[in-house]
């Protein structure tokens, strides 16, 4: 009688295993081609020309999204390390003159704090966006993010890229992050910003590239699609903008045909960065230089 019942309890044993080890098989299966379309289909997707859309700035919760994105750890350092060297060739400077910045649509206002964290206490920072309200709550952030007392030298202005509203060679610093692919016309707004730097001046401009490989873009849109905010993952952001971005040769085209100084262009992983003027780091590591 024991043994009988033993044999039987091992069959329903080895059977209970069997359609563990099915179901496991068929989930696996299941998982595996779900990953395999959502991988096709973030392929299929990469951008092949440049498709213009709407800026994030034009949607407030995205806005919002992207304040709060602000506060995040690691964007709080990728603010940190441009800032720092956009102004790296300004520590050192001649005679007592204090350094002046302008900051190009400045969004949420990240990278206008973290300027005003690395730069000397008698800098005049100018913070300009086109979005009406968007200096309001820029300076906010300015005050969350850094020292209450760095307000105090940051002037915000409501302007267009296009037609800065500041008289010739007034900056010596010109930074602009993220918003290179949401200017209507790219020439003329590296124009205005070339006829607002003064003699001796640098300009760096950092933004996303069309032409990032495969592997970062469907890094990106997983990325996009678990971790990324409501708010933006209904306007389609950071994909929007990537598709909206440009490649290395037209931002060489552009800043050619605005007359820019001497610059220097290099793209990487999922950014291109424009850097025009004097630099404390040798230009073969930045990228090409511009011939004009």
């Amino acid at each position: 009688m024991f043994p009988a019942r033993s044999r039987g309890a091992g069959r329903a044993t080895q059977a209970a295993g069997t359609s563990i080890r099915v179901a496991a098989l068929v989930g696996l299966t299941a998982t595996t081609a779900s990953l395999a379309r959502r991988l096709r289909t973030a392929i299929d997707t990469r951008p092949t020309g440049r498709v213009p859309g709407a800026a994030a700035a034009c949607d407030p919760a995205a806005v919002r999204a992207q304040s709060r994105q602000d506060l995040a750890l690691p964007w709080r350092l990728a603010h940190r390390l441009l800032a720092r060297f956009a102004v790296a060739p300004f520590r050192q400077r001649p005679g007592f003159r204090p350094l002046t910045v302008l900051v190009v649509d400045h969004g949420p206002g990240g990278l206008v704090a973290a300027i005003a964290g690395v730069t000397p206490g008698d800098t005049t920072i100018v913070a300009m966006d086109a979005t009406p309200g968007m200096g309001a709550l820029a300076s906010l952030q300015v005050a969350r993010l850094e020292r209450h007392d760095e307000g105090a030298r940051i002037g915000w202005a409501c302007g267009d890229t296009g037609r800065l509203p500041v008289p010739d060679g007034t900056f010596d610093l010109v930074v602009a992050a993220g918003a290179l692919h949401g200017w209507g016309d790219p020439e003329k707004a590296l124009a205005e910003i070339r006829r607002a730097l003064a003699p001796g001046g640098r300009v760096v401009i950092l933004d996303l590239r069309r032409d990032l490989p495969s592997w970062a873009w469907v890094a990106m849109k997983s990325l996009q699609r678990l971790l990324g905010h409501q708010a933006l993952r209904a306007i389609d952001e950071p994909s929007a903008s990537v598709r909206a971005a440009y490649r290395e040769p037209e931002l060489q085209w552009f800043a050619a045909r605005a007359k820019f100084p001497p610059f220097r262009i290099s793209a990487r992983l999922a950014w291109i960065l424009l850097d025009a003027g004097p630099s404390e780091v040798d230009g073969g590591r930045l990228g090409r230089e511009g011939q004009l």
